[in-house]
């Protein structure tokens, strides 16, 4: 059966070294980060679980696009799909082609608008059904998923997220949550924190945060979240109950000083979405996971900075895993030439 898989492309060959090992394939079409496939007993689990494919989807229709008739010719795709008229229909739509003067949100309005006039629902926010279509070459490759019953989310779950957001960083940890089925924890240490979306992302869904970074908050972003700044922390170490829930502590300092600060801190998680290599990243981490709970947990983006990627994802791992216990690494949609990592603090 043919289907769509979505890669990093910086982890193009990792993707394909992953796709081997869980099943026989063979390429029809790839282009950016899209790889149309034929794949043969599928391990489906492995395939899940794989640290460069972000998603899969089954592709069911494949047909020729109509150049007079573009926008006819894919909604014909989708409605050949045999979609249920009654169930909530969200359309995703990748146009490579681009040759005829519309974006994919263009096509995804157009031909979502004209399935409504037909008697569809059609439904972004809260969708059962996800349909989409690979615009390649003169072909038009469709498909769709039961939301409810595939466990790989949609291709872009957080596309249509109506709520403000601090930076394009934000999705990130929203996907990161989502992929590993997370919880807003009680207590968080943030590293490299502005301009704050994964503060606020925590602090908005419950969680007391102290915020490492000498850089600025975008504090009028963060509507409903208390902010506060110390900007001279060694003159009074931050106390577990000076921290509140859906509050945000601005440690507006270096890493050093705001580590002696933190002393009497117990944190449930400590994350890091520093713009630095996976290793200097690490060496923090290392640095402040005193600071965590027994079982805390830690999740990070770590930069990949050579071609290589398995050996420096081996190198990442040498430095974490006498500190601590590597649970999940994975590739999301709006990571780029980086890979999410969690990981819970080992037992002392």
């Amino acid at each position: 059966m043919q289907y769509l898989l979505l890669v990093a492309d910086s982890f193009r060959e990792s993707a394909i070294d992953e796709l081997r090992r869980a099943c026989s394939y063979s390429i029809i079409k790839e282009q950016h980060n899209l790889i149309i496939a034929e794949l043969k007993n599928p391990d489906t689990e492995r395939i899940a679980s794989a640290k460069f494919i972000y998603s899969y989807f089954p592709l069911q229709k494949s047909s020729l696009l109509d150049s007079k008739n573009y926008m006819c010719s894919i909604k014909r795709a989708i409605i050949s799909l045999g979609l249920d008229r009654h169930s909530a229909i969200k359309l995703e739509c990748f146009d490579i082609n681009c040759k005829q003067g519309y974006s994919a949100k263009d096509i995804e309005v157009a031909v979502g608008s004209e399935m409504e006039r037909t008697g569809y629902n059609i439904d972004i926010i809260h969708p059962e059904i996800l349909a989409y279509c690979v615009l390649m070459d003169s072909e038009c490759y469709s498909g769709y998923v039961d939301l409810y019953a595939h466990d790989h989310g949609s291709i872009d779950p957080f596309r249509y997220n109506k709520e403000k957001v601090v930076s394009r960083s934000e999705f990130k940890i929203m996907e990161a949550f989502a992929e590993f089925r997370l919880a807003a924890p009680d207590v968080v240490i943030d590293l490299g924190a502005s301009p704050g979306g994964w503060s606020y992302f925590l602090a908005k869904n419950g969680s007391a945060v102290a915020a490492v970074d000498s850089g600025a908050l975008d504090n009028e972003s963060m509507e409903g979240v208390m902010v506060r700044v110390m900007r001279n922390p060694e003159r009074a170490r931050l106390r577990a109950d000076s921290l509140k829930k859906r509050g945000i502590v601005h440690m507006k300092c270096t890493f050093d000083r705001a580590l002696a600060s933190l002393s009497g801190i117990k944190a449930d998680m400590l994350t890091d979405d520093m713009n630095m290599g996976g290793i200097d990243s690490s060496e923090a981490v290392i640095r402040y996971s005193r600071l965590l709970k027994k079982d805390g947990l830690l999740l990070m983006t770590v930069k990949c900075m050579r071609r290589n990627v398995g050996r420096y994802i081996k190198e990442v791992e040498a430095l974490l895993e006498p500190k601590f216990v590597i649970l999940r690494w994975k590739v999301l949609p709006h990571n780029r030439q980086e890979i999410t990592l969690l990981a819970r603090r080992r037992p002392t």
